[in-house]
């Protein structure tokens, strides 16, 4: 779960280098959608 999680806000803070609002929120989102992929692959 983990390196999805990382993988998730890794990228997350990439688009909020370049995209607003900043790269806190972006981060927070792609943490979250690492923790969906990893919920949603466990369970598929």
């Amino acid at each position: 779960m983990l390196p999805y999680i990382l993988f998730g806000a890794s990228i997350g803070a990439f688009v909020g280098y370049l995209i607003p609002p900043g790269g806190l929120f972006w981060f927070v989102i792609g943490a979250v959608s690492g923790f969906s992929v990893n919920y949603y692959l466990k369970y598929k």
